[in-house]
């Protein structure tokens, strides 16, 4: 038989340690601790590791992107790998075109792009749960270049400038979104 999990997934940041067993009025069978400490787990140590679990997830990134961007020949940025709570994508590929479940993305000028994360996501079991990105944070992997992201809405643009504040072409960065 199979088990679909209740709750919303993590991205969601509404979980709580009773999405993951836990319980305030847990207690051990017979008032007894674990039977074998090698194997077992005792209520107390269940119930901290649920209330672990979930402070984790609701502080856990939702995607880690790298990207490079296509200014030579215009073109939408590449992402060259995105590690996201949806799935993990190692094989770069080109933002204007994206793999199901991960973000699109756009070439905005030199080094200027954006992209644009659905409104929800499926999680393993086919549970959905609507996503807005929250924060970003853009660091850039190109020497001598500065890397800014903002959260607009359902869209995340990155501007990567060099010390004068000029656009750099066909810059590398690394983006982390919340």
């Amino acid at each position: 038989m199979a088990v679909t999990p209740t709750g919303s997934p993590a991205w969601t940041r509404t979980v709580d340690f009773t999405h993951y067993g836990g319980h305030a009025d847990k207690e051990n069978y017979l008032g007894r601790g674990a039977i074998d400490a090698l194997t077992d787990v005792a209520a107390e140590e269940y119930s901290r590791l649920a209330a672990d679990t979930a402070a984790a997830v609701r502080t856990a990134a939702f995607a880690v992107m790298g990207v490079t961007c296509n200014d030579t020949s215009p073109a939408a940025p590449t992402v060259t790998h995105a590690l996201m709570m949806t799935g993990v994508r190692l094989t770069s590929y080109a933002s204007g075109s994206p793999p199901s479940g991960f973000p699109s993305g756009a070439r905005n000028g030199d080094g200027d792009v954006t992209f644009t994360f659905s409104s929800s996501y499926l999680d393993e079991y086919g549970v959905s749960g609507g996503f807005t990105p929250r924060s970003a944070l853009a660091t850039s992997q190109t020497a001598n270049a500065n890397a800014v992201a903002v959260v607009i809405g359902q869209t995340v643009q990155v501007v990567v400038t060099d010390d004068t504040d000029f656009p750099v072409a066909d810059a590398s960065f690394s983006l982390v979104v919340w």
